[in-house]
C-alpha cells in the first residue's frame, strides 16, 4: 500500500524512541538490513512482527500505518463490554446471537425505510439557463436518489438552474424537478432547448417565452429560431430531499436493479455517468 507512509513513520518513530537501526533489529530478532529495507520501503515486516515492533517503538498499530484510531467506547458501550466479559462462554454466545438478531432487524428496517422513502431521479445533462442558454449537446445524463414527496411525485427528473433571470421563482445554483412535456400553457415554467442552448422560461399569454426577473429580459426569438419544449418545472429540490451521506452506499445496493435499467436505457457504461 504505497499511499501509506509506513517507512517514514517507522524511521521517525525509531528515532523518537532513541533506538538505532541495530537496536531495533536486535530487539525484534531480525538483521539490521531488514530494518533498513523497511525504512526504505523496499518491503514491509511480517504481520507477526507488528505487535513487538509497536511495543519497541511505543506507538499503537494505527499510528505505525498513519491510520485513524478506532473511536473510543461510549459509556454505554463500555458497560455492555464489561457485562459481556462477566458472562460464561455459553451466555456470551446467546448474547451474541441476540445482539446479531437485533442488528439484522435494524438493518432490514433501515433498508425498507430507504426503499419506501427514496427513488432514483434522472439528472438532466448540464444545466438549464435562467439566461441566454446552456449548451448540453455533448453531456451525458446522470442519476441521483431523492426523498419521495408530494411535490416530486410526478417528476421525471431534475435539472440544475444557472442564471438569475427566473428569480424569485428559481435561483441560480439550485435544482428543480421537471416533468417531461412537449407543450405548455401560459403561466407555466418550462425547460426549452433552443439554438442557444437549454433555458428555463415562463410561457406568456401570447405563447412566447419570457424571464420572470425584469432585470434580465429574454431576447425575442424569430421564426428561424428552433424552440423545443422538453418539460414543465414542478418545484425546487429542497435540502431535505437529499439523502444523508451515510445512506449513499446502501441506496446504491438497494436500487441496484433500477441503476442497471437506468444505464441500459441511457446507453451508459461504467464510469460514464455524471
Amino acid at each position: 500500500m504505497p499511499d501509506i507512509p509506513f517507512a517514514a513513520v517507522l524511521k521517525a518513530s525509531r528515532r523518537k524512541a532513541g533506538l538505532s537501526q541495530k537496536d531495533l533489529a536486535d530487539a525484534l530478532g531480525v538483521t539490521r538490513n531488514t530494518v533498513i529495507n523497511w525504512e526504505s520501503d523496499k518491503c514491509r515486516p511480517d504481520y507477526a512482527v507488528l505487535p513487538a515492533l509497536c511495543r519497541e517503538l511505543d506507538i499503537p498499530l494505527h499510528a505505525l500505518f498513519a491510520m485513524e484510531p478506532e473511536p473510543a467506547l461510549s459509556a454505554l458501550e463500555g458497560r455492555v463490554v464489561g457485562n459481556l466479559r462477566r458472562l460464561s462462554p455459553a451466555a456470551r454466545r446467546l448474547a451474541d446471537k441476540a445482539v446479531q438478531a437485533m442488528a439484522d432487524e435494524e438493518a432490514a428496517a433501515r433498508e425498507a425505510s430507504l426503499r419506501e422513502n427514496y427513488r432514483l431521479f434522472v439528472v438532466r445533462p448540464g444545466a438549464a439557463a435562467a439566461g441566454a442558454g446552456f449548451d448540453t449537446a455533448d453531456a451525458l445524463p446522470s442519476r441521483v436518489f431523492l426523498r419521495r414527496t408530494p411535490a416530486n411525485a410526478g417528476a421525471d427528473g431534475i435539472v440544475l438552474v444557472r442564471g438569475r433571470s427566473m428569480e424569485p421563482a428559481w435561483h441560480d445554483g439550485e435544482y428543480v424537478y421537471y416533468r417531461k412535456a412537449e407543450s405548455a400553457r401560459p403561466g407555466e415554467d418550462v425547460i426549452v432547448d433552443t439554438d442557444d442552448g437549454a433555458v428555463i422560461k415562463r410561457v406568456s399569454a401570447q405563447n412566447t417565452l419570457y424571464s420572470v426577473n425584469p432585470a434580465f429580459p429574454y431576447p425575442p426569438k424569430y421564426d428561424g429560431n428552433t424552440l423545443a419544449v422538453r418539460g414543465k418545472v414542478l418545484g425546487a429540490v429542497s435540502a431535505a430531499d437529499w439523502p444523508a451521506p451515510e445512506d449513499g452506499e446502501l441506496l446504491e445496493e438497494i436500487f441496484a436493479d433500477e441503476i442497471r435499467r437506468f444505464r441500459e436505457t441511457h446507453g451508459l457504461w461504467d464510469g460514464a455517468e455524471g
